[in-house]
């Protein structure tokens, strides 16, 4: 995918010391306000920053009043700490008319923190500002790793963990799914890999690969053969109903990293 791609790439930048806020308090205050009342409406955009998303909404949703300070610190000062995971916001990141992507803006909020936590992870390559699309692909995608090193930061346990990046699950698709549904219901946060092509027409493709968190609402149809259920993703405020056949799920899911109930 980055053939015929040759970005100059910038070097990295330290974080910044700002004089006054990156964002108006009162439309920070607006975006992290509605995230702590729903974190699904924190949004990745057009971007591959699903996994950093996935973090992001499971903090707001453990602890809203510690995801706001967090977020009132990193815009005022350029940098933040959060339990053992600390934060910087770069230069590049800081220029919100370089806010990534053509199609559509990220929320400035979810901007400073969903690109700086990927920006945290590239020790070489820096991520953020305006970017071209097969540089963000590669530099915007996480890993399953990358994702409990966080967790782990923000001190939210897991109990169970059988995500991987590479080969699907293959248990039968119901056994999974309700495994999930009653995990959810215990009041756990079930983070899934799926591919999108459990879903979507197209090839097969690890780019296509999708962090959500699952978010109950499961059912099976029969006389249909379908299964259904609702996942956080790209900030929707009352989550994606997925809908899909036992087979495609099967084929297209990577486990889940089970988060605690609190």
């Amino acid at each position: 995918m980055m053939a015929g791609a040759s970005p100059t790439l910038p070097s990295p930048m330290p974080a910044i010391d700002l004089p006054e806020s990156l964002i108006p308090d009162s439309v920070l205050l607006k975006q992290v306000e509605a995230r702590m009342e729903n974190p699904a409406r924190i949004d990745q955009g057009y971007t591959n920053l699903c996994g950093m998303a996935c973090c992001a909404m499971t903090m707001a949703k453990y602890d809203p009043e510690g995801y706001k300070a967090f977020m009132i610190e990193l815009n005022h000062n350029g940098e933040a700490q959060y339990k053992q995971y600390h934060l910087k916001v770069s230069r590049r990141i800081a220029h919100m008319e370089k806010n990534y992507f053509r199609r559509g803006k990220l929320p400035a909020s979810d901007w400073i923190l969903l690109a700086s936590m990927r920006n945290k992870g590239h020790l070489i390559f820096p991520y953020g500002g305006r970017m071209l699309e097969p540089y963000e692909r590669w530099m915007g995608s996480n890993t399953p790793a990358a994702m409990r090193r966080i967790l782990k930061r923000m001190e939210l346990e897991k109990t169970t963990d059988n995500m991987n990046g590479i080969w699907p699950i293959r248990k039968p698709a119901l056994e999974s799914l309700q495994q999930l549904d009653s995990a959810f219901k215990e009041g756990h946060t079930p983070i899934i890999l799926i591919n999108t092509r459990m879903y979507q027409k197209g090839k097969f493709s690890f780019m296509s690969n999708h962090f959500v968190i699952f978010n109950g609402k499961y059912t099976y149809n029969a006389e249909t053969n379908e299964v259904s259920f609702n996942v956080w993703t790209y900030g929707y405020s009352s989550g994606k109903t997925i809908h899909c056949t036992p087979e495609a799920f099967r084929n297209n899911y990577f486990g889940h990293i089970l988060v605690k109930k609190k």
